[in-house]
């Protein structure tokens, strides 16, 4: 069953890959492929708007640390080791590897940050998912996965690591959007054009990825 999972997760991957490239080398397509993306966010799962609050502090679960699975076919030694109790980390990380991103490793990194400014833990990590299929398609040697423009001298911000990206995204997303705002109230500032159409693609996009996230935390 997990290998089935791995393999659609695998063509999920390779279509967003396509159609981030797309978009950015053909801004004419955009109307239409933001129409295929929101069909398929449809068909995929049903959508329920997904709040910008932080999760309350769960129960620790020893079992949870058993449920660290390697759902791609990668030899789990060459794998840094996780040490938690927090099944929200444990959940990052699975989602991350099933969709190959090299975000992976910094799992904790996501939660601990959001936590710290009060953000919902789910939210960095699915605007990675719309903007750069997970921080597989960015700006050479940006380690910038959310299109991020804080540089006012480049097109993009460019930073020093995986750690820092996550970090200055996350505060910067708390203290310029607030932490109780949806992914709809964010899309007409954080992608300007995404929220002039009516399919709204971008905030569909983050809104599911922020539901397949808690659905990974379910399955632990």
């Amino acid at each position: 069953m997990r290998r089935i999972v791995a393999i659609a997760k695998n063509f999920i991957l390779i279509f967003i890959l396509i159609i981030t490239f797309v978009q950015f080398w053909s801004p004419n397509l955009k109307p239409r492929i933001e129409s295929v993306l929101i069909t398929l966010a449809s068909e995929k799962r049903s959508t329920s708007t997904q709040y910008l609050s932080a999760i309350a502090d769960r129960e620790n679960s020893a079992e949870a640390v058993a449920g660290i699975t390697n759902r791609q076919a990668v030899d789990p030694n060459d794998l840094p080791q996780i040490i938690t109790t927090d099944p929200r980390i444990i959940a990052m990380r699975n989602f991350l590897i099933d969709y190959q991103s090299p975000m992976y490793p910094y799992a904790d990194v996501f939660v601990t940050e959001a936590d710290k400014v009060g953000l919902d833990w789910r939210l960095v990590a699915a605007i990675s998912g719309v903007e750069s299929a997970f921080g597989n398609l960015i700006p050479y040697r940006s380690n910038n996965a959310w299109g991020w423009k804080g540089d006012p001298t480049r097109d993009w911000s460019y930073f020093t690591s995986w750690r820092q990206g996550i970090t200055t995204v996350t505060q910067r997303l708390a203290i310029g959007y607030g932490t109780d705002l949806t992914p709809f109230d964010i899309e007409a500032t954080y992608c300007p054009p995404c929220g002039l159409n009516p399919a709204h693609a971008w905030a569909n996009g983050v809104n599911n990825f922020m539901i397949e996230l808690d659905s990974y935390t379910k399955d632990l």
